[in-house]
C-alpha cells in the first residue's frame, strides 16, 4: 500500500491547477522562470547523460527536460517522462510527440523497464506529511530502475529563509542515506547558484550504480 497516496493526490491537484493557469511556462512546475528551471536541469544532466541515453524524467511536468536535452546536446535517445498531473502529461504529449509521457505513481505502479539515467528536479520540494519517508521510498524505487545513475535535487537547510510550504533537507543526511542504501558511489554538489549573485539554496546528488552493495557507515 502506498502510504503517501493522500499527499500525492493533493500534489497532483496542485500541479494540475498550475498547468491550467500557466500552460507550458516555468511557473507551471513551480519555478520562478525558465532560466532557473533549466539551470537546475543542466546540473542534473551533468551526471553523464549522453545524446543516445535512455532517460527517465521523474516529475517531468510539461517536458522541458526533453527540450533542454535536444537543444544542448542534440539528444536522440529515448526519453520517458512520468508525472502525477494528468494535465501536465496531456500538455507534454501534445508538445513533444517524440517523447513518451505517462501519468504514473511509481510507488503504487512501478515500471517494468530500466533506464540509463533517472533525473528528478523539484519533486521533493513541497511540504508533505512525511517528506523524509517519501524521499527515501521514492529514491529506493527509482534507483532500482537506473542502470547507470540517479540524480536529484532538493532544497537545502543551509539557507537564511524557510518557506513554510516547502521542505528543506539536510544535505549531509541525504548524502548518508544514499551512501548507505543506494550505492557507495555518491557525489554531493552544493556549489552552484541558479541565478547570478544568489547564494546556493539547494543541492544536487549524483548516485552512480555500482557492483558493490551499499552498507551502513561507521562515521
Amino acid at each position: 500500500m502506498n502510504t503517501f497516496k493522500n499527499d500525492i493526490d493533493a500534489l497532483a491537484k496542485h500541479y494540475s491547477e498550475l498547468v491550467k493557469q500557466h500552460g507550458d511556462a516555468a511557473e507551471s512546475a513551480q519555478y520562478a522562470d525558465r532560466a532557473t528551471q533549466e539551470r537546475r536541469m543542466e546540473i542534473l544532466c551533468e551526471i553523464g547523460v549522453q545524446k543516445d541515453s535512455k532517460v527517465l524524467d521523474f516529475g517531468c511536468g510539461t517536458g522541458q527536460m526533453l527540450s533542454l536535452l535536444q537543444r544542448t546536446i542534440g539528444f536522440e535517445g529515448e526519453y520517458v517522462g512520468y508525472d502525477i498531473s494528468p494535465e501536465a502529461i496531456e500538455f507534454a504529449n501534445k508538445a513533444h510527440p517524440e517523447g513518451r509521457f505517462e501519468v504514473r505513481d511509481i510507488l503504487s505502479d512501478p515500471p517494468e523497464e530500466q533506464f540509463d539515467f533517472v533525473l528528478v528536479s523539484g519533486v521533493f520540494n513541497n511540504a508533505m506529511s512525511d517528506n523524509r519517508g517519501f524521499f527515501e521510498a521514492t529514491s529506493q524505487r527509482l534507483m532500482e530502475h537506473a542502470k547507470v545513475g540517479y540524480a536529484f535535487n532538493m532544497l537545502s537547510r543551509f539557507v537564511d529563509y524557510f518557506d513554510e510550504g516547502l521542505y528543506y533537507e539536510d544535505p549531509l543526511s541525504a548524502f548518508a542515506f544514499c551512501k548507505e542504501n543506494l550505492s557507495p558511489l555518491v557525489s554531493l554538489r552544493h556549489d552552484y547558484a541558479v541565478r547570478p549573485g544568489s547564494i546556493p539554496f539547494e543541492f544536487t546528488i549524483y548516485v552512480r550504480k555500482s557492483d558493490i552493495e551499499p552498507r551502513a557507515l561507521k562515521g
